[in-house]
């Protein structure tokens, strides 16, 4: 372990009443990611030694949530209030030899750089606590900071405990905090409960560490929007507004043009290339990653999919695990399912439908078309209403179709099924076995005509 490197404290024992939910507050996506994720990535990005995640309730969900990532768990077995939950991490950080940052896993906007600025004064001033505070036009329910007349803080008063001219303060405690290890548990094994929520508040810490003689400062945020909590769904919503404006203005700085970004949504794990144009109406998700100079097409959306370079995908497509190679066409209305892997150069058309399926490069399926667990090669053409038929009621097979193959209009091929090398199927054609290479492959019933038989059928001047 590095000497002096933060660890992170994250408390997600809350259950979020306010909320309205079976989901765990915590739990609940802020663009696209859970926001105790969202912290948790905060303290990666900010060098965390070491990362513990306080649960409650429900721990076995947060868990699952974030197995495989380098967190450990503290459990806090009732809620008996913010101090409390700290306290249960003791056994984990006590003799941890750097600062201690302490953030609810409700308040994921503020920014990592905020958050290296607080561990670098902390640092400097070489306190034993540091709170981070915000000014904000309506405080609300927050707990104040109320300072001596030097401007040091004095104590935090929570909202339920203000007098009147203490909720007249305007300045916030954002409940992040930066400590020493050594003072934070020992401090913190002190807290009472002799406060209008009956419960062990952190925030009493203030005082245990001015009776002690302690080093405490503040950490005064510049954009009060990183102060935000989320504790209801109306909150949820305005920071995914916040949230939405930070990515898609990095972005833009980076050289994305986004045509109407109030009508356009981007993901947290969504990266785009230069000089990508993204249209109004659409919806980029998960680890989507677009290429250079791509066109997205509006009320198109594409979820955990790879665009290459010189992609344009037309208005109302839907991209869901694909991978897209460069210079492709897709599009308008087309449906590219998990497993759809387009080489370069390929296009397709409206209403076309892929699944599973690889396409090399310069093929075309222009229209109306549905293509599922197949392989097919290189300058494939695809006729209007063709189909690859894979199940069979038990199971799915494939459809191999090879380079420079034409499939005619209308054909369904029966998996499984190989359409070799630059061989032909009729349009209309229903195929059941193999065409060789070069061949044509014919599956249809020989026409025949019935002279008179609407005379027959409905008699004279059935015209009318």
């Amino acid at each position: 372990m590095q000497e002096g490197a933060p660890a992170f404290l994250i408390l997600a024992a809350g259950e979020g009443s306010r909320m309205r939910s079976r989901t765990p507050k915590v739990l609940h996506a802020l663009c696209g990611r859970p926001l105790v994720r969202h912290t948790v990535e905060l303290a990666r990005l900010c060098g965390s030694a070491r990362t513990v995640v306080v649960v409650g309730r429900v721990e076995p969900q947060i868990r699952e949530l974030l197995a495989g990532e380098a967190v450990e768990f503290a459990r806090q077995p009732q809620p008996l209030g913010t101090g409390h939950a700290v306290l249960q991490a003791a056994p984990l950080l006590r003799d941890h030899p750097g600062p201690v940052v302490v953030l609810n896993a409700d308040n994921p906007l503020i920014r990592p750089a905020s958050l290296a600025e607080l561990l670098a004064q902390h640092a400097r001033q070489a306190a034993d606590l540091t709170v981070v505070t915000a000014e904000l036009p309506d405080p609300g329910e927050l707990g104040r900071i109320v300072r001596n007349p030097d401007g040091g803080l004095a104590r935090i008063v929570e909202h339920a405990d203000a007098r009147p001219e203490v909720r007249a303060i305007r300045e916030i405690n954002a409940g992040v905090y930066a400590a020493r290890a050594s003072f934070l548990f020992a401090g913190l094994e002190r807290l009472g409960t002799e406060n209008a929520s009956g419960e062990y508040l952190f925030t009493d810490l203030v005082l245990i560490a001015h009776k002690d003689g302690r080093a405490v400062g503040t950490f005064t945020l510049a954009d009060r929007s990183e102060a935000f909590g989320i504790n209801s769904r109306i909150e949820l919503a305005r920071a995914e507004g916040i949230l939405q404006q930070r990515i898609q203005e990095a972005l833009m700085l980076a050289g994305v043009t986004f045509e109407d970004p109030a009508r356009t949504r981007v993901e947290a794990g969504v990266t785009i290339g230069q000089d990508t144009v993204v249209a109004a109406n659409v919806s980029l998700r998960g680890a989507t990653r677009i290429g250079r100079d791509c066109r997205i097409g509006e009320g198109s959306v594409v979820e955990d999919s790879e665009l290459g370079d010189g992609v344009w995908i037309k208005p109302g497509c839907a991209i869901e695990e694909a991978v897209i190679g460069d210079r492709c066409k897709v599009g308008p209305s087309a449906h590219l399912r998990p497993g759809a892997k387009l080489g370069p150069d390929v296009r397709v058309g409206n209403f076309v439908e892929i699944k599973n399926s690889t396409l090399g490069a310069g093929t075309k399926a222009d229209h109306l078309s549905y293509i599922g667990d197949a392989d097919v090669g290189a300058g494939v053409t695809i006729g209007c209403g063709a189909i690859t038929v894979n199940y069979d009621g038990e199971k799915k097979s494939r459809t191999v179709i090879g380079d420079r193959a034409f499939v005619g209009c209308n054909s369904n091929l029966i998996a499984p099924v190989e359409i070799a090398a630059e061989a032909y199927v009729a349009a209309g054609s229903t195929i059941t076995q193999g065409v060789p290479e070069g061949a044509l492959g014919v599956g249809r019933a020989r026409q025949r005509n019935i002279e008179g038989w609407r005379r027959r059928r409905f008699g004279e001047g059935s015209e009318d």
